[in-house]
This record gives C-alpha cells, sequence and structure tokens, in this order.
C-alpha cells in the first residue's frame, strides 16, 4: 500500500470512528429494535404479516413486556390502546399457554374489530368506550374513558398495566388517566406499569408524579413492586 492509499484509510478511517462515537447512542438503539423487532415476528407474529407504523410499541418496549410477562408470571393484564400489541400478547398467551386475561380498552369500536377479526387476536376482552370523564392530573383538566363502561375490571386482580393511550390530541396529560383510576393499587407487591412514549416530557412527568423510582429507557418505562427480576431486552447476543 502506497502512501498515499494508507494516508486516506487512515483518514477514512477515523472519519468512521468519529461518526460512530457522536451517534452511538442512535445506532445502538437502531439494533436493539431491528433485533427486538424480529424476534417478535419470528416468534409472536401469528405466522401473519403484521403492520408496524409511527403509531405502534416500539419492539424494544414490546420485549420488555414480553420478558416482564414471562418472568414475572404475570397473570392479567390491563391495555389501554389497542393495537400490535394486542396481537403480540393474544399470541404470546396462546404459544406459550398462558390463559392470560388480556382487556383491551380504545375509543374506535372499528379499530378493535379488525385488530380481533383480520388479525386473529380472539383472546382478547375489548372495551370501546367514549373519551367523556372529566379526570385532573395536579391543575390539568382532561377527557379519559368512561369509567362505567371500565367498573367491571377487578382492578385487585391486575398484575400488569400498558398505557400507551389516549394519544393525547386534546391535553399532553390525558395517560394521567389510567394512574388516576388504579392508584390505590400501586403499592400491591405483584402490581407494575409500563408506560410508553416517555420520551415526551409530559408523559415522562406523569410516570415521575406516581411512581419516581421508574426505570426509563429511551421511550419507554416501567415502574411498580410486580417487577422482581431482570427483563431488559438486549440484542440477543453476548
Amino acid at each position: 500500500m502506497n502512501s498515499l492509499s494508507k494516508y486516506l484509510d487512515l483518514k477514512l478511517t477515523n472519519f468512521f470512528e468519529r461518526a460512530f462515537r457522536k451517534n452511538k447512542e442512535q445506532i445502538i438503539k437502531k439494533i436493539v429494535s431491528a433485533s427486538s423487532y424480529d424476534y417478535l415476528m419470528n416468534h409472536l407474529s401469528g405466522d401473519m404479516v403484521l403492520p408496524y407504523n409511527t403509531w405502534s410499541i416500539s419492539p424494544q418496549g414490546m420485549m420488555l413486556i414480553v420478558n416482564h410477562i414471562l418472568v414475572n408470571d404475570v397473570k392479567t393484564i390491563v391495555e389501554f390502546g389497542t393495537g400490535i400489541s394486542t396481537i403480540f400478547l393474544n399470541n404470546l398467551s396462546i404459544k406459550n399457554n398462558l390463559n392470560l386475561k388480556i382487556i383491551s380498552i380504545d375509543h374506535d369500536a372499528n379499530w378493535q374489530n379488525l385488530i380481533k377479526e383480520k388479525y386473529k387476536a380472539e383472546h382478547v376482552e375489548y372495551i370501546s368506550c367514549d373519551l367523556n370523564k372529566i379526570v385532573k392530573f395536579k391543575s390539568k383538566e382532561f377527557l379519559w374513558y368512561d369509567h362505567n363502561a371500565l367498573k367491571h375490571i377487578n382492578k385487585q386482580k391486575t398484575d400488569l398495566l400498558i398505557v400507551d393511550a389516549p394519544i393525547g390530541s386534546k391535553s399532553d396529560y390525558e395517560r394521567a388517566g389510567a394512574f388516576e383510576y388504579f392508584k390505590d393499587e400501586f403499592e400491591r407487591k405483584n402490581f407494575s406499569c409500563y408506560l410508553d412514549d416517555t420520551n415526551h416530557p409530559p408523559i415522562k412527568e406523569i410516570m415521575q408524579y406516581y411512581f419516581a423510582d421508574a426505570r426509563f429507557y429511551a421511550d419507554f418505562s416501567i415502574a411498580g413492586l410486580g417487577s422482581s427480576y431482570e427483563i431488559d431486552p438486549i440484542i440477543f447476543a453476548k
């Protein structure tokens, strides 16, 4: 190799090393996300092609939920926001013979029917209800799900709360409604809560307010006494 080639090779190497150091966090996040996505699709897709878009729960977040369910012996799940997570939960319960009780709440009945029928998520209890209940977080008021539609939920038997809705179209603090509704369960030893999109400051504020010791990741978090063991997703290589 001549001097010019050595010089260009060194410059190119230095360039890529600097670029990697600068974007290391984003690169690692993409690797973990891609690995989690492959794992979910290989094991929990139900042999179907599933829609994955910007509204979907992140693959890494979903893997954390899957790990938590399997490791911490979760039995009953209440989910706010029907979507691809509902399909994965349904398929996980079937494939591992878990007999999970899954309750999925959303304001859009047509969307829930599509998830149930088109993607065969049939082992789920769906609740469709309007956002008409006035709820307050600190001094902020907003509309949340109709309490009458939720009154038959056994909160004392709920092991895992997944909060990925409402979308916050009218208030950044709408997801605090789930915490207000379940706040009497926070000190129960087998209760835990997953909150999506905590990369947004108002949503992170909600989790910090109710769970000061929550574990925060890039864009989601988990808290509660029912998370006893290591559940961090990895890139499936050691």
